[in-house]
């Protein structure tokens, strides 16, 4: 048997936390509960006008297109796409946990953030292995 793919598993975890996270984010614009109680003390993120769910909102459904990209596909589903994908997701994933509706979707992203390191990690060693032959230190 072989072990885990990394990269199916990421995908998935980070589609679930896109769905956690868009869904935190509207319930989050109707009744603001931040996840610190100092954060509810900064101005312009929760007084006149919930900003940080309303642009959660929208940052769960951009990881959902580059999780499931219409165009573009074989750059999307690439292991060259993984560094992007990183770069977007982990501040993502600390705004996320900055609101109290979607602290489980900032955790769901963090673990895909993760799981695509190590999707990361595997594919350097596959070319290694393949570049140097089985002979590896």
């Amino acid at each position: 048997m072989g072990g885990i793919v990394w990269n199916e598993w990421a995908r998935v975890m980070c589609l679930t936390a896109s769905f956690v996270i868009f869904t935190g984010g509207c319930l989050g614009s109707f009744q603001p509960m931040p996840a610190f109680d100092a954060l509810r003390k900064l101005e312009g993120l929760y007084t006149p006008v919930p900003v940080l769910p309303a642009i959660l909102i929208a940052l769960g459904l951009v990881v959902v297109v580059v999780e499931c990209p219409l165009v573009g596909k074989d750059y999307f589903n690439s292991s060259s796409s993984y560094m992007p994908r990183i770069a977007l997701y982990i501040p993502l994933s600390v705004m996320s946990m900055l609101v109290g509706q979607t602290v489980h979707g900032g955790v769901y992203l963090a673990i895909g953030t993760i799981a695509y390191l190590l999707a990361i990690r595997d594919d350097f060693i596959k070319q290694q292995k393949a570049s140097f032959g089985q002979r590896m230190p």
